[in-house]
């Protein structure tokens, strides 16, 4: 029993066994509000949560705050296990779930210690998988990182990774799709080359590039052609 200076705030009056290490506890105060939360078996054996068992204010609040950073701890392992995430993109989920700062803070930090939060492995893995599918510029692959919260210090230190393929040929390839796609419209050549520059354009490669490089890809099917 908890002695007058630490009064009894809630006593657990059912605790039940679910899957994977987790129980199921109902906690009661001298109201009658209960209070029915998931926990972990660390949590249950480190706070003793067995039936008749009595919790003061600190406690509780204790529990409900330890309770909070496993709930979000366990919402970003999830989201970690079907893809990669930034820290910024992390830290935007947790928020909006109404996750505490300090929460965050402390699950960001795990994450990171068992290398599961990684902007390094991330970047290195976008970089590389973009440069491959050859479908956006160096620019636009460098917007994209940088929105999610990638430092260019890091990017610039990736820079390497760009080197795989050339600007140029990237944006031949993408010429050459673009064309075929457009040239069975029925367009002017005017039209057809505003068509593919937009449609580059808007993938982030430099147009001065697009202009010169479609000027190449139509010269050499002229003598394709002829």
């Amino acid at each position: 029993m908890l002695s007058k200076e630490t009064p009894t705030y809630v006593v657990v009056i059912s605790c039940t066994a679910l899957k994977k290490g987790h129980y199921q506890v109902e906690l009661g105060d001298a109201e009658g509000e209960i209070y029915s939360w998931v926990v972990t078996e660390e949590t249950l054996l480190a706070y003793r949560l067995v039936v008749g068992k009595e919790l003061d204010k600190s406690t509780f609040d204790e529990l409900q705050a330890a309770r909070g950073y496993q709930a979000a701890y366990r919402y970003a392992i999830g989201i970690l296990a079907r893809r990669m995430y930034t820290e910024k993109d992390i830290r935007r989920k947790l928020s909006e779930r109404k996750t505490a700062d300090h929460v965050i803070e402390d699950v960001v930090a795990k994450l990171k210690e068992n290398d599961l939060l990684n902007d390094e492995a991330y970047a290195t893995f976008y970089i590389e998988s973009q440069v491959e599918m050859g479908k956006k510029s160096r620019r636009r692959i460098i917007s994209d990182l940088q929105a999610k919260g990638i430092s260019t210090v890091l990017i610039d230190q990736l820079a390497d990774l760009f080197s795989k393929t050339s600007e140029n040929e990237l944006i031949v390839k993408e010429i050459e799709r673009a064309y075929r796609r457009y040239s069975r419209q029925g367009l002017t050549a005017f039209e057809l080359k505003h068509k593919v520059v937009q449609a580059l354009g808007r993938k982030g490669f430099d147009y001065d590039r697009i202009h010169q490089q479609y000027l190449f890809f139509i010269e050499d099917l002229a003598v394709t052609d002829a």
